[in-house]
């Protein structure tokens, strides 16, 4: 049961890959890159299975043996009349005679023994197609389905009306015996059973002409003896091993380049590592020479604001004073009281340590002290500033 369903399952998926056009893809890449090849190596490669052909003679009961490798060539003739235990070993002798493996036997019937025609069905049909023939046998030809071997192939889809012209070949088993128990008897086993081309080509007196085969196979798969081609298993094998020797050397690649890729990273994480260290020793330097400087800058800062303090006490006159005074960098806002501020102007562009003096906003009078309340912005004279913080850093 599972084996039926396992061929039934087979058999549709072959149909379908046959109703795709996968196969005429392939057929034509395989003829595009073939055509690449020089002919000695496809032969090397790929040599086409040997085979022997059974050609039914002029007389009853003869067989004409063809070889077909790299041609047809007619080998021997079986008589009628000759022993079959001597014909056996002929056979034997046929058989050991090829160096890559046993050839495939194919029994070619003259054309009156089977029945051709072509048949109409539905494309729905078409996954199951066997099956539905052989239902439907006995409507295309005479002949009961279990009294003959057929075979069939597609001869055209019509994807527009969804049906299929079929070339169904017939043979009834009837006609088969003979056959069958003449090859049983010299120890035949045929893979394929068609019909030829055409006639013979013989006459009585004459061998055979060359002969050419429908392409079917009428011999149903059960009695198919199976058949290995020992040349073609071994290029496979050998195939195989190329592939999982080229497999391995890319799963090697790739794994190769992952150590590396993680030994570089571990080695690029020790870096980071040692660079964000120095990178602390940096930060911790340079905060500790801040802070080294910082005390050098507030007393040489110090020393300038000392020196201003000193400067203004000296040039304010008596009847003057300041109630606030901002320095900000090199700016000095004075706020404060004076009888003629304007005087306060001139006494401050006179020093040596002030320029640029000037009021700022307007002169008001205080009504309680009846003196002038003025602010005053003057700028601290760079180098003279400089000068007094070099003198005081000394």
């Amino acid at each position: 049961m599972i084996q039926e369903t396992i061929n039934d399952w087979k058999r549709q998926l072959r149909a379908r890959y046959h109703a795709s056009p996968l196969p005429e893809f392939f057929a034509w890449w395989g003829k595009e890159l073939g055509s690449l090849l020089p002919e000695h190596f496809k032969q090397r490669l790929m040599p086409p299975a040997p085979s022997l052909w059974l050609v039914p003679g002029a007389e009853p009961g003869d067989l004409h043996i063809f070889q077909e490798q790299n041609g047809l060539t007619e080998v021997d003739v079986f008589k009628a009349s000759e022993d079959a235990s001597l014909l056996k070993t002929r056979w034997q002798n046929l058989l050991d005679g090829f160096d890559q493996g046993k050839p495939r036997v194919i029994l070619c019937l003259a054309p009156e023994s089977v029945l051709e025609r072509q048949i109409d069905l539905p494309a729905a049909v078409e996954s199951n197609l066997r099956q539905s023939i052989q239902y439907q046998l006995d409507q295309f030809t005479p002949f009961d389905p279990s009294t003959v071997y057929f075979d069939y192939r597609i001869a055209q889809r019509d994807q527009k009306s969804g049906r299929l012209l079929v070339d169904l070949s017939v043979l009834p088993i009837q006609s088969l015996v003979d056959w069958t128990d003449r090859l049983d008897a010299i120890g035949i086993r045929a893979h394929i059973i068609d019909r030829l081309v055409g006639g013979s080509g013989a006459d009585q007196d004459e061998a055979p002409a060359t002969p050419k085969r429908e392409g079917f196979n009428l011999l149903p798969e059960a009695k198919r003896p199976e058949y290995v081609y020992a040349r073609a298993q071994l290029n496979w094998r050998l195939a195989g091993v190329a592939v999982l020797a080229l497999v391995v050397v890319m799963a090697s690649s790739v794994y190769l380049r992952e150590r590396t890729v993680a030994r570089l990273e571990f080695q690029v994480n020790g870096l980071r590592t040692e660079a964000q260290a120095v990178m602390a020793l940096q930060r911790e330097l340079t905060d500790a020479l801040d802070a080294a400087n910082f005390l050098a800058q507030k007393r040489s800062e110090a020393a300038v604001m000392v020196h201003v303090l000193d400067e203004v006490t000296r040039i304010l006159p008596g009847r003057m004073w300041l109630q606030q005074m901002q320095v900000r960098g090199e700016e000095v806002t004075m706020m404060g009281y004076a009888e003629g501020s304007q005087r306060l102007i001139e006494l401050l562009n006179n020093s040596y340590l002030f320029e640029d003096a000037a009021f700022r906003g307007r002169v008001t009078i205080d009504p309680d002290t009846d003196q002038e309340r003025f602010t005053v912005q003057v700028g601290i004279e760079r180098r003279a500033g400089h000068a007094v913080a070099a003198a005081e850093g000394e």
